[in-house]
């Protein structure tokens, strides 16, 4: 018989789901079988796992899936603090037990992790999301709406970031000793990457005061000695992209906008 046979037989049916999460250069791999699946020559470990149903329906939004698995399984370890920096793409596998087809019946990212107890249930939003995009966004106004470093900002990360040394770690602030020498608060706004479990992290700075540096949620993976690299932050106005960045010429806010509305309905302009 053939998998599509097999699917909507009420006898002859015995289906087994395959799961791979994919976080940069790591895998894991689990099912819903009773004992480990080899696929691809992938091994899929036999886990306690369940999920809700998929959905086809017209809003994309709408059509997530939430896995429920053991709090102890190890994809889910970087989700109790935050969620990981780089994004946790899941694919659902589904075959039939000593039928070789497999088809594909899910792909998404992982958003976040709700724990409860002894489980947590992993939400995820389908890959069908990405075509989702902003439309006209720009407007007429002071400061500059590029995203800082992007492609529409053109300053470039490279020229100045900065690379040091952590001293120290209390939460979420670090000391980096290579930041003292600069103005208080050149890094806030920015934000700082570090190599953990050969995945690049990266947490937002908030502040930053001398060698201090506070992120905006606790750093994985980070211990002292590690090297870190900070990216100054921008408030996007006209005099910081100039005097910081050097990059007044791509500049895309409208800083010379008269205070005064000629459409306020002041008879005199």
């Amino acid at each position: 018989m053939t998998y599509a046979d097999r699917e909507v037989s009420t006898d002859a049916a015995s289906p087994v789901e395959l799961y791979e999460f994919r976080r940069g250069s790591n895998a894991w791999r689990y099912t819903s079988a009773s004992q480990d699946v080899v696929y691809n020559a992938f091994n899929y470990t036999a886990v306690l796992l369940k999920r809700g149903s998929i959905e086809q329906t017209n809003e994309i939004g709408r059509a997530g899936l939430r896995i429920t698995l053991a709090r102890d399984v190890e994809v889910v370890g970087e989700f109790i603090a935050t969620p990981p920096s780089e994004v946790t793409l899941l694919t659902v596998y589904r075959q039939h037990r000593g039928e070789p087809e497999t088809a594909v019946v899910w792909m998404g990212r992982v958003l976040n992790a709700e724990w409860r107890g002894s489980e947590v249930e992993l939400n995820c939003e389908p890959v069908y999301t990405s075509l989702q995009r902003t439309g006209l966004r720009r407007l007429y106004q002071r400061n500059c709406p590029h995203v800082l470093y992007g492609g529409l900002c053109q300053a470039s990360p490279i020229v100045h970031r900065v690379q040091g040394t952590v001293g120290s770690i209390a939460g979420t602030v670090v000391s980096v000793p290579a930041a003292a020498g600069f103005a208080p608060g050149h890094f806030a706004g920015g934000f700082a990457t570090w190599s953990a479990s050969g995945i690049t992290e990266k947490r937002m700075i908030v502040a930053h005061s001398a060698d201090s540096i506070t992120l905006a949620a606790a750093p994985p993976g980070l211990s002292v000695g590690a090297t870190v690299v900070l990216y100054p932050g921008c408030d996007h106005t006209l005099s910081t992209c100039e005097s910081k960045f050097g990059n007044s010429a791509n500049f895309g806010g409208f800083p010379f906008i008269p205070t005064k509305n000629p459409f306020g309905g002041s008879p005199i302009y």
